[in-house]
């Protein structure tokens, strides 16, 4: 997909541009000066966009159409979600460089955004409330995310009466929260 004038991008996407969390806050300013750094591209139906294990250092929006996010087992694969235009995917790499912990897959025709490290750096340096902006949202995004794995484990374990599956639930929450910087 080729690169796009950010007003045109505005126009075409402004509602889901409007809904989507990374861009909280960005005056206009600010949004061009972001939308002059992504990438557009383009995806077909069963295409990987993200691959578990490898590196990008990148973030996606997704603009149009719709990502599964798959995260591979030993036995099996797992649906860890459905993703739909306005929604990120990408943000634990970028902002850490570490491997991906699941892969997305184009579920049809998926448009997305993607805004490498290497721009949000430069984005941070020519604009920084843009950048800072960003960053903050992606930190709410990480955290909400964390809130909600939180309680669906508290959902699990109060479900599960077995007192040794409730022990192995407890040890799964206190790693969670212990020896995060290590």
């Amino acid at each position: 997909m080729p690169d796009r004038d950010p007003v045109e991008t505005i126009t075409r996407f402004q509602a889901v541009l409007e809904r989507c969390a990374l861009l909280n806050g960005l005056n206009h300013e600010e949004m061009y000066a972001f939308l002059q750094r992504v990438r557009f591209e383009g995806f077909t139906p069963g295409d990987g966009i993200l691959t578990e294990g490898n590196h990008y250092h990148s973030l996606w929006i997704v603009l149009s159409g719709t990502c599964e996010v798959v995260k591979h087992g030993h036995r099996k694969d797992s649906r860890l979600a459905i993703l739909e235009p306005g929604n990120i995917f990408g943000e634990m790499s970028f902002l850490h460089a570490c491997p991906h912990s699941a892969s997305v897959l184009a579920v049809d025709h998926v448009e997305t955004m993607r805004l490498m490290r290497e721009e949000f750096d430069d984005l941070y340096n020519d604009c920084p409330p843009a950048g800072q902006k960003l960053a903050v949202n992606i930190v709410r995004v990480l955290s909400d995310r964390l809130r909600r794995m939180d309680e669906w484990t508290c959902e699990l374990v109060e479900k599960d009466a077995d007192t040794e599956r409730h022990k192995e639930w407890q040890d799964f929450r206190s790693k969670l929260y212990t020896n995060m910087f290590e």
